[in-house]
């Protein structure tokens, strides 16, 4: 059974959305007059039953959508303060995980999952699964602090 709405009803709802009733008989494709005989009568047709329940839908759902932004906000605050406090800190422990071609090259990953790269020095040879601490440069390029 299709929802009955009153003649306040639905002039609250074209308020609501910012919408007259001459623009909303546009919309319908009925002349105002006849608009302004159904609101004042409570003799609101289906077929503007139906548009005016599909605009408070699309009201709800911008709402649903910005409860859901707020929500994502609060959780991307911690994730970014984080990153801050690792940015400031130029040295971190990082593990080896694989030596390319180049036998002075190292590729390290970090507690994050971030991963980096460092050059060992010629009379050193780290190996696979090593903690090394290292200090940032650019990029994904790092350096020893100290190894032992």
């Amino acid at each position: 059974m299709a929802t009955k709405l009153s003649g306040k009803d639905c002039m609250r709802i074209l308020r609501k959305h910012g919408i007259t009733r001459d623009e909303f008989a546009k919309m319908m494709g009925i002349k105002k007059s006849t608009m302004r005989t159904c609101v004042h009568g409570n003799r609101i047709s289906r077929k503007m039953v139906a548009h005016l329940m599909e605009m408070e839908g699309e009201e709800e759902i911008k709402e649903e959508l910005a409860e859901v932004d707020e929500m994502i906000e609060e959780v991307k605050a911690p994730i970014e303060e984080v990153r801050r406090m690792v940015e400031e800190s130029d040295e971190r422990m990082g593990k080896i995980y694989a030596i390319p071609q180049n036998k002075f090259l190292r590729l390290v990953e970090f507690a994050d999952g971030s991963h980096g790269r460092f050059r060992c020095k010629p009379d050193k040879y780290l190996k696979l699964g090593e903690v090394i601490p290292l200090k940032h440069l650019e990029k994904d390029v790092w350096e020893v602090v100290k190894c032992g």
